[in-house]
């Protein structure tokens, strides 16, 4: 078996998932704030960084009361797009790092036709009209629905009820590379909030930069080929602004905030 071959197919065993096309790959740091228009400078005058686009929209995360996603080191989220206009249910399965580099399943519904944003009501979200479960099972693909079972159990997918995490983004997106295979370098910056008793209570304000690496139609083996260029990519930005490795993604480190709080 060829390494590369051989290294996917490991990847997919630690993650328990079946199909590598749902593998991401991507490299984290901490920003601080007062450094987040120095960074978006350097990147947009950056020979071979291409600024994509500037987006913003807002997640809320779904767990069960107990907070057994979290723990599971998971995360479940709606995705609020363009307004609210499109929702998605998203899914990133436990991970693990390797010199700096995490890897973990994401999975995504098609768009929600049943859940919007006036469903929300104000100390957190009921579906009235559906569950979560209802959700996967008419949304979900069959690899995502044979993931959180696997993942999560079924179990903790009736239990999932509570969603009081709300994280606002602002994301620049940026592109480094052809259309066959790419770095996808954000600068991120984030405003989480929990919603409970008479108005949200704000938790954190915090910036991330993130790389990825992407290729055409979701090829694992391309992008373990192009794995040193995130490498280098990353080393560049870190050592020239001191960012320091992020190792939670954004729903821990939110709740996180949460669980000292409480």
């Amino acid at each position: 078996m060829d390494p590369v071959e051989a290294q996917a197919e490991d990847i997919c065993r630690r993650l328990s998932i079946d199909d590598p096309h749902y593998v991401e790959i991507e490299a984290k740091r901490r920003v601080v704030p007062e450094d987040f228009e120095e960074i978006r400078l350097f990147l947009m005058k950056r020979k071979g960084v291409r600024h994509a686009r500037s987006v913003l929209f807002f997640d809320q995360f779904l767990d069960t009361p107990d907070m057994a996603i979290f723990k599971r080191g998971a995360s479940m989220r709606l995705r609020y797009k363009r307004n609210g206009e499109r929702v998605y249910l998203q899914y990133k399965g436990p991970g693990y790092h390797r010199k700096g580099v995490l890897y973990r399943s994401e999975f995504s519904t098609e768009q929600l036709r049943e859940v919007t944003m006036e469903e929300s009501h104000h100390d957190i979200v009921h579906f009235s009209d559906t569950t979560v479960q209802r959700i996967i099972q008419d949304h979900a693909a069959p690899v995502m629905r044979r993931a959180l079972r696997r993942h999560l159990g079924e179990g903790t997918l009736r239990r999932i009820t509570a969603a009081p995490l709300v994280c606002a983004f602002q994301k620049e997106k940026f592109e480094v590379g052809d259309e066959r295979a790419f770095l996808e370098p954000s600068l991120d910056r984030l405003f989480a909030f929990h919603l409970g008793g008479r108005s949200p209570h704000p938790l954190s304000t915090f910036c991330e930069f993130e790389v990825e690496v992407k290729s055409a139609e979701s090829d694992l083996e391309r992008k373990l080929k192009d794995l040193p260029k995130l490498e280098e990519f990353t080393r560049l930005l870190s050592r020239r602004f001191g960012l320091p490795p992020e190792p939670l993604d954004k729903y821990h480190r939110c709740a996180s905030f949460f669980l000292k709080r409480r």
